[in-house]
């Protein structure tokens, strides 16, 4: 007899407690062609619901997506769920084969106190961004967007009227890369130099990436402080950038994994480059990378309005809540999986004078968790395009300097999706009739918010 094909990802929760939550990122991966398997949608009156169970994680599960919160991960159906899926993935010799999602802080059982997990508890949307982008990488099969949205309907079509057969348009935060230097070149350190001092970012004008015994960088390296380029005799070898990144340079010795990294590190140093200029200011993280965002007398004070046709609002990004001024931040990466692009990643600085940041990380997390809880998919996507056209100036592109006439091109507002299904429900009604009709004055500096907590979750979905 044939064996079973592993070609869904199963997801594991607790119940009631999480069906909300399946619900929604069910409907959303099945749009983008997943093959999703989960209890409350599969399992019926009168089933052998522990057989079923059983047999989907052992017989047909990929990926197993684990809805970590604290309840949850004491309920014992989860649990035994987890002891399943760690000997599968022994069996399989899937390292990968759990994926964590973080939909509350927890403390992790043993059994994936190592795992890296995907974080939910700021937003519903970025979490799926992340997920679907973790799901490409790994190669987890898709059967296409027809197929299993057909299936995810007729199954909620039995006990729920939650999901419509109704296409639904999706913001990314993702900016696609429309344009790059033709080539990049390998410069040797000169003589004269230390080689820890030329292989040092901060030392040079343009972004640089240290390899060797020299750097990687799109045009000759120009030191701060020089009046002219270091001077070389011989024009720098170079590939061009296109199979730089696809294929790396073996003849240096250039892995397509660390060419890939190379190309990322030269666009942050961009970015960082262009936030400068622009007066914005830096916050790392406690992953370690910087958030730039403007104090008062670099953001402005009034709403941000944005109009790129299709896509038209108007937003603060900085304003006053609970008697603190917050302030918008963008992280910025570029990747080069699925397509080639410039992930930004929303985050909020509190100051308490509109100029210095809370330097005490808890009560900064504290902060965020009680003045964003309230904000929604609306807010945060109409907040990210007020950003992105006061940065760029309007224009339908960002152009991030790596040399002298040398840039990476974005296209600008973010990459746009059209998803098949949506979840219908009260709460998006009302989240587009609140994001619609909100006051300007409801974020204005030196106004109070008064944003509606009674009735919804502390996650922030965005």
């Amino acid at each position: 007899m044939s064996q079973p094909t592993r070609d869904c990802v199963f997801l594991s929760h607790a119940t009631p407690e999480d069906n909300r939550f399946v619900s929604w990122l069910g409907a959303k991966l099945s749009g983008l062609g997943y093959e999703v398997w989960a209890d409350i949608f599969r399992l019926r009156g009168g089933a052998d619901w522990s057989r079923e169970l059983e047999q989907a994680l052992r017989t047909r599960a990929v990926k197993m997506l684990l809805v970590c919160t604290p309840s949850g991960l004491e309920k014992p159906g989860v649990r035994a769920e987890i002891e399943m899926a760690t000997l599968l993935a022994k069996q399989l010799g899937d390292a990968q084969f759990i994926i964590p999602l973080r939909l509350e802080p927890y403390e992790p059982t043993f059994r994936i106190a190592s795992f890296q997990y995907i974080d939910f508890t700021r937003s519903w949307a970025a979490g799926l961004g992340e997920l679907s982008e973790l799901l490409s990488e790994l190669r987890v099969p898709t059967t296409g967007a027809a197929a299993p949205t057909q299936t995810w309907l007729e199954e909620h079509a039995r006990g729920s009227t939650r999901l419509v057969p109704k296409t639904e348009p999706l913001m990314a935060n993702w900016l696609k890369l429309r344009s790059s230097p033709k080539y990049i070149r390998f410069y040797d350190t000169p003589g004269g130099i230390p080689l820890d001092d030329f292989q040092s970012r901060a030392a040079h004008k343009w972004p640089v990436v240290p390899f060797r015994s020299g750097v990687l960088a799109f045009s000759a390296p120009h030191l701060r402080g020089a009046e002219a380029p270091v001077s070389y005799s011989f024009e720098a070898p170079g590939v061009e950038t296109r199979e730089f990144i696809s294929l790396g340079w073996p003849e240096l010795g250039v892995r397509p994994d660390e060419a890939k990294r190379a190309i990322s590190d030269l666009a942050s140093q961009a970015f960082d480059a262009a936030c400068q200029a622009r007066r914005l200011r830096g916050d790392a993280g406690a992953n370690g990378r910087v958030s730039w965002w403007g104090d008062i007398k670099t953001f402005p004070l009034t709403r941000v309005s944005f109009d790129w046709g299709y896509r038209r609002g108007s937003r603060q990004i900085v304003g006053q809540s609970k008697g603190i001024h917050w302030h918008l931040g963008m992280q910025a990466q570029m990747r080069t999986w699925p397509v080639e692009h410039l992930r930004l990643r929303p985050r909020i600085v509190f100051t308490p004078n509109g100029m210095d940041p809370v330097e005490d990380k808890a009560q900064a997390h504290s902060l965020r968790r009680k003045v964003t809880k309230s904000w929604r998919n609306a807010k945060w996507r109409d907040m990210l395009c007020a950003y992105l056209w006061w940065f760029s100036g309007g224009k339908p592109e960002l152009s991030l300097a790596v040399g002298e006439g040398q840039y990476f091109v974005f296209s600008v507002p973010p990459m746009q999706f059209s998803a098949p299904v949506r979840v219908a429900s009260g709460f998006d009604a009302q989240e587009e009739s609140e994001s619609d009709n909100e006051s300007d004055d409801q974020d204005a500096v030196g106004d109070e918010d008064r944003w509606n907590d009674e009735g919804q979750d502390e996650e922030g979905e965005a």
